[in-house]
């Protein structure tokens, strides 16, 4: 089926993958370039690096990965499904996460550069993604 006829809002030239605060937290960071947070792109998908959240967090509903953007949203569990396909990885969005993120559609099309390692995304999406609350694991398709 490839891409459904959607444009890449932009592509992603920028991955790092790693503890973003030591002990704490582990990040899917992607970005349209070097200085996406300041200039640019992005969607920082992060969780816990603890096995399971704790009691606070559940009450919190801050019990899952959570994806913060450029817009300064910060929103938890708000994916229904990922596809990562060699070029192209697009997020499919809750409604609530829209307007959290300030995003301009549900379903986010981002094109991915060649430099780009895949298998250290789909490994980073994995791992952040299936962090929780089940009931918040989006759909996940990455092959």
């Amino acid at each position: 089926m490839g891409r459904m006829g959607l444009s890449p809002y932009w592509e992603i030239a920028t991955l790092m993958i790693g503890e973003e605060v030591p002990g704490v937290t582990f990040s899917v960071f992607i970005g349209d370039g070097v200085d996406a947070i300041v200039n640019g792109y992005y969607f920082d998908i992060q969780r816990f690096i603890d096995d399971q959240p704790d009691e606070q967090n559940v009450r919190n509903g801050t019990d899952s990965y959570c994806v913060v953007n450029e817009s300064g949203g910060v929103h938890y569990g708000g994916l229904k499904g990922v596809s990562l396909l060699p070029d192209l990885l697009t997020l499919h969005f809750n409604k609530e996460a829209v307007e959290v993120l300030g995003l301009p559609s549900n379903i986010i099309p981002l094109a991915i550069a060649p430099s780009v390692d895949p298998g250290g995304l789909r490994a980073g999406l994995q791992r952040v993604l299936t962090y929780g609350n089940p009931q918040k694991f989006p759909r996940l398709n990455l092959r």
